[in-house]
């Protein structure tokens, strides 16, 4: 596995300590539906205290972005998109290292708690799974350990690659450890081994007789255990996506109602849009909660912070329509405990009034009684080069210098 991210290594940052927002159009059969609007900030994390803005930003992501900037295959991912319509509750994603109390163990329970929610997986020391051809599955006793990152890489899943077929992928987690399928009839016996995953679900804990799946139950997706973000082409999640609720009778007028693969193209469910571990989308938060983080870092058996109380106030006009305020709610909080930093992120989702995105000239948005441009792109001219036609010039920042939608 890659070595653990080095908060002090550079990323791209924006000078910036207030709301960066951003926009993504969401269209369907009848064109464009929705404009779904995005405020994020950052934090300094500070124990036991709130958490405080700071002035070096960490930018929307308009992509997936996976930790060592690898792709999808090679490693877990870090941050998931900004960009997306709003979640059915809030996402607490958290990317941290386990500490083992009192500096070694064989294991703990790192955890994270909010209000009376409390989360916990069991972290284990290194182990190993062993079967002598004929015999049964064993387990070596656990090593112990200092410090173990949290990534999806040590949960359970993998590929198995003892087959005599082809290798074999965990659905759910392609990068893990453990994933071990009962050998096909007929196969002859012989010596097989895994590394056990380091990181499990409490109530779900491996033993030699849990461990191998039978071919049968290979669809039945056990989820990665962690509290970092889950990739949206993992199970069970990628089968939460599906058609626009508004296609079913198109599909209906066009296949029939009897058609044998409208099974394979279900309506899209809403909790695709959350990438949080299976426990952490809560009910959406309000801000001014307590969070605990147990085991997670270097100095502290317990962590604390405390969201701040302030939401952005966004209103937005669209082409020549007057201002108007956007409902935002908060349905991410990102945490990352090793380069000490909270990012914060609400949604809140406009009726564009028009159907043809061709149609959009012009999207003022203002923040706290400011108007602002939308979050800049790191490496690109977004939104200085799309300064054109309708849309205001540079005095868009300059609330006298724009005229009143409405006004020509």
């Amino acid at each position: 596995m890659a070595a653990p991210p080095d908060p002090t290594r550079p990323k791209p940052r924006i000078e910036h300590d207030g709301y960066l927002v951003m926009y993504a159009p969401d269209s369907g059969l009848d064109g464009l539906e929705a404009l779904h609007f995005i405020a994020k900030r950052t934090y300094a994390l500070r124990p036991d205290e709130m958490i405080v803005p700071i002035a070096q930003q960490r930018p929307l992501f308009t992509s997936d972005v996976y930790f060592e900037d690898a792709d999808p295959f090679e490693s877990s991912l870090r941050f998931e998109s900004d960009l997306g319509p709003p979640k059915p509750g809030t996402d607490l994603i958290v990317n941290a290292n386990c500490y083992a109390p009192g500096g070694n163990a064989i294991q703990c329970r790192p955890s994270v708690q909010v209000g009376q929610t409390r989360i916990e997986r069991l972290v284990v020391g290194n182990r190993v799974a062993f079967q002598r051809a004929g015999g049964r599955v064993q387990f070596t006793p656990a090593e112990p350990f200092s410090v173990l990152p949290l990534r999806y890489e040590l949960a359970y899943g993998g590929v198995d690659r003892q087959q005599s077929l082809a290798p074999l992928v965990c659905a759910s987690n392609p990068l893990g450890t453990g994933y071990w399928v009962a050998p096909v009839d007929g196969e002859p016996a012989r010596d097989r081994w895994t590394v056990l995953p380091n990181i499990e679900f409490p109530d779900r804990v491996m033993t030699p007789d849990t461990l191998v799946v039978q071919n049968e139950k290979r669809q039945v997706w056990q989820a990665p255990a962690g509290f970092g973000p889950v990739p949206k082409h993992w199970e069970p999640r990628a089968s939460r996506a599906g058609m626009p609720e508004g296609a079913r009778g198109l599909w209906g007028l066009l296949h029939g109602k009897l058609d044998p693969k409208a099974e394979q193209f279900p309506v899209m469910r809403p909790e695709f849009w959350s990438c949080a571990s299976p426990g952490l989308c809560l009910p959406h938060l309000d801000g001014h909660e307590k969070i605990t983080l147990r085991h997670m870092h270097r100095d502290r058996d317990d962590l604390v912070l405390r969201l701040p109380i302030e939401k952005p106030k966004l209103r937005v006009a669209i082409n020549d329509a007057a201002m108007a305020p956007v409902t935002l709610t908060l349905d991410t909080v990102h945490i990352e405990v090793e380069a000490e930093e909270v990012m914060l992120s609400w949604r809140g989702t406009v009726k564009p009034g028009i159907t043809n995105l061709d149609d959009l000239k012009r999207v003022l948005i203002e923040v706290d009684g400011q108007l602002t441009l939308p979050a800049p792109l790191i490496g690109t001219g977004f939104p200085a080069d799309l300064l054109t036609g309708e849309f205001p010039g540079p005095d868009v920042l300059n609330l006298k210098g724009i005229p009143r939608p409405g006004q020509g």
